[in-house]
């Protein structure tokens, strides 16, 4: 992980939060006929802040795992990726491992990477719109189906 990341951490000022600002978490989206918002904007943008939390945890206990290629000759007991990890990055791994198939990328690239999805430049300005509002519902659907997986 790279110093301008850890440093995006520790101010808590990231791309979800520029987000939240300009309405983006506040999407509804159509279920059986009916646009609902089951979860508000702050359930939205916390449940992002704890994934985030807990993927930056995982990356530094990802770095403290055993090498079996390296011969060890004392008995001492192995040190392993669960003694170091902690619960944070095993909620991590379980939270990606419940997101769907479809709604991981969008997910993974702005919550995670904190980088923008943007739209080809080929497209007119329609498409544009419509290409920005699926990502929308699809970053929000993606955060209420972590905060599904957190409340059970």
């Amino acid at each position: 992980m790279s110093r301008e990341s850890l440093k995006r951490a520790k101010e808590s000022v990231f791309l979800l939060e520029k987000y939240y600002r300009l309405g983006w978490l506040e999407r509804k989206y159509l279920v059986n006929c009916k646009y609902i918002q089951p979860y508000s904007a702050e359930d939205r943008l916390l449940i992002g802040k704890r994934l985030y939390n807990d993927f930056v945890a995982w990356q530094k206990g990802a770095r403290l795992t055993r090498d079996y290629d390296e011969i060890y000759v004392d008995v001492s007991p192995a040190v392993t990726r669960d003694m170091h990890e902690g619960y944070s990055a095993e909620r991590f791994r379980h939270a990606i491992g419940r997101l769907s198939k479809n709604l991981l990328p969008i997910v993974y690239r702005i919550v995670l990477e904190e980088k923008e999805i943007k739209a080809p430049t080929k497209m007119s300005a329609r498409e544009k719109l419509y290409f920005n509002d699926e990502v929308k519902g699809m970053l929000c659907r993606g955060l209420d189906e972590l905060i599904k997986y957190r409340h059970r």
